[in-house]
């Protein structure tokens, strides 16, 4: 079930009225029974997935808390349980082609004797939606149960944090100490949390259809027949998919903790405007915030985070971000994509480093030009990563690389972009960038000009709150643009492919 679709805007209010006119004993009974039939509206048979995994990890989390001499091996036991779920649904048939591919070339190039089949073996497998979400949730329960949290005792309660429908399919990655806490909580129907919700819906399927998926159109195009492409059309295609992907994802996130907030639950925020980062580690503390931070909580502090010497952090930075792309898809071309930003991590590093041991340098940097090259430099690199994510395959990637520098005259994707999408259109991408704009000169104006936004936007939270007549005009009229600009076919998120 789509966020996107009209079952969804059916099955949303249906649930929410009946959680709120249900005793409260029964409320989040409700919510489970409902997260279930959210999922198993897609493939009825992995409900049955999720469940298995539920329990399993419920009971390996009891088990760790309980025997605690045995903690270590139990939970060496869940978590080879858990990657290897996830490595069979989504990465045995990626295992399997890449063996067969490099025993082909052995065979070839060294002529040695091997009977192989003549295409590539693949299992019968469907990659189950939203099980690297799963998956990382579950490893953050039974990680932080061993080191030191109370587990979940109420089978229902716990798996309802793992099935809960405005989170399941793509993130944000939750948290149970935080989520468990609200379930605890005696719910109590809040005004505020009602119309933030509300807002958080409509602004979600404005930025998925309005915006995300009208550049889709034009990036599909583009990404399609790179072989056609002018330099401009590359270029538009290619920095087209960076905020596709934004408005995509963030529109997703919207909805889900729009829809959180109408039960009363808030789930974790995955998006500080990136878009505004000067430097690539400051872009990944912004972007896709709770994959970020379980990297870094789960994978790379084990590993020895910045405990270590320069090289072995840089290692660890590396083997990150590698382990990040393999969790985006399984296809080398996100291996790369993750090495790719692994070694753009590093060199931010050392070139921060570099420019804090030169004072000559050093001075530049409290100016705007210094702030806003770093933003141009980032918003470069990330149009450059763009590719490889989006990419079919490497040779894919490089071909559209080719036509980026390649200085040549074709306009077809340019003349679709500024006609398919319309001016009214290409306005709101501009006023996105505006915002963004005024978002910067705001953060960079210090604490006074915080005081003064702050003050603003609680005035102006005030007035939208106690003005019913605001809101409908306001949300009737994203219904119109929304239902306006929606294409013919509806477009899946991008990340339920992860």
């Amino acid at each position: 079930m789509l966020f996107n679709s009209f079952t969804y805007l059916v099955f949303l209010p249906i649930v929410v009225a009946l959680y709120w006119v249900l005793p409260p004993v029964f409320r989040r009974t409700l919510l489970l029974i409902a997260s279930y039939l959210f999922y198993m509206n897609w493939k009825p048979a992995y409900g049955l997935l999720i469940l298995a995994l539920t329990v399993v990890n419920y009971f390996l989390g009891l088990a760790i808390h309980k025997f605690v001499n045995k903690r270590k091996p139990i939970l060496t036991a869940g978590l080879i349980f858990n990657l290897g779920c996830l490595c069979f649904y989504k990465y045995a048939n990626f295992l399997l082609d890449s063996a067969w591919q490099s025993a082909t070339w052995l065979h070839t190039s060294l002529h040695l004797p091997m009977n192989l089949p003549a295409t590539s073996p693949a299992l019968d497998i469907i990659l189950p939606l939203g099980i690297s979400f799963f998956t990382f949730e579950f490893i953050h329960y039974i990680v932080d149960v061993y080191r030191g949290s109370k587990p979940v005792t109420n089978f229902r309660n716990f798996a309802l944090f793992a099935a809960f429908f405005p989170s399941q399919i793509a993130g944000p990655i939750k948290r149970f100490q935080d989520f468990v806490e609200q379930m605890l909580t005696e719910p109590v129907f809040k005004p505020a949390y009602f119309q933030s919700g509300m807002f958080l819906i409509f602004l979600g399927l404005f930025k998925k259809i309005v915006l995300g998926d009208n550049l889709g159109r034009v990036v599909n195009a583009g990404f399609a027949h790179p072989e056609t492409l002018g330099t401009l059309d590359a270029w538009i295609a290619v920095a087209g998919f960076t905020f596709q992907i934004f408005f995509d994802f963030s529109g997703y996130t919207d909805i889900g903790r729009g829809s959180a907030l109408l039960f009363g639950y808030k789930v974790p925020e995955n998006f500080n405007w990136p878009f505004l980062a000067a430097n690539l580690t400051d872009f990944w503390r912004r972007w896709h915030i709770s994959l970020s931070t379980w990297l870094r909580d789960y994978l790379f502090i084990p590993l020895g985070g910045s405990r270590v010497s320069p090289l072995r952090q840089q290692i660890n930075v590396m083997i990150t971000m590698v382990l990040g792309g393999l969790w985006h898809g399984a296809a080398w071309h996100y291996v790369i994509w993750g090495a790719f930003h692994g070694s753009g991590l590093v060199l931010s590093k050392e070139w921060h480093n570099l420019v804090s041991r030169l004072p000559w340098l050093a001075r530049f940097r409290p100016h705007a030009i210094w702030h806003y090259s770093g933003i141009a430099f980032t918003w470069f690199f990330l149009f450059m990563a763009g590719v490889i994510f989006r990419a079919d395959n490497v040779p894919h990637a490089l071909n559209m690389c080719k036509h980026m520098f390649a200085l040549a005259p074709s306009y077809a994707v340019t003349h679709q972009f500024l006609m398919s999408t319309l001016p009214i259109t290409i306005s709101l991408y501009l006023v996105f960038l505006l915002l963004c704009a005024w978002r910067d000169s705001v953060a960079r104006k210090g604490e006074h000009a915080n005081a003064s936004v702050k003050k603003f936007m609680t005035a102006t939270s005030n007035w939208w709150q106690g003005s019913l007549p605001a809101q409908i005009a306001v949300y009737a009229g994203m219904a119109i643009i929304i239902l306006g600009f929606a294409p013919r076919q509806v477009a899946p998120f991008i990340y339920f492919q992860f």
